[in-house]
């Protein structure tokens, strides 16, 4: 059953940072963004959910 899981999130992961990739390209974030973004993705398992998702409104002030 690990490995379904592990399967899961890394799926999970690469779906989030295209996404934010998909939106560098557009213009709609910046290269700093998109940088710290895909730092706290890298090191999602060092955050409860709850302060992952504080470090995302730190990234984009106002927008979330």
């Amino acid at each position: 059953m690990a490995d379904c899981s592990s399967s899961l999130d890394l799926k999970l992961i690469l779906s989030f940072a295209n996404s934010y990739r998909n939106l560098y390209k557009k213009g709609e974030i910046n290269e700093e963004q998109l940088n710290q973004v895909l730092d706290l993705i890298e090191n999602y398992q060092s955050y409860a959910p709850d302060e992952f998702k504080t470090e995302l409104r730190n990234i984009f002030p106002g927008t979330l």
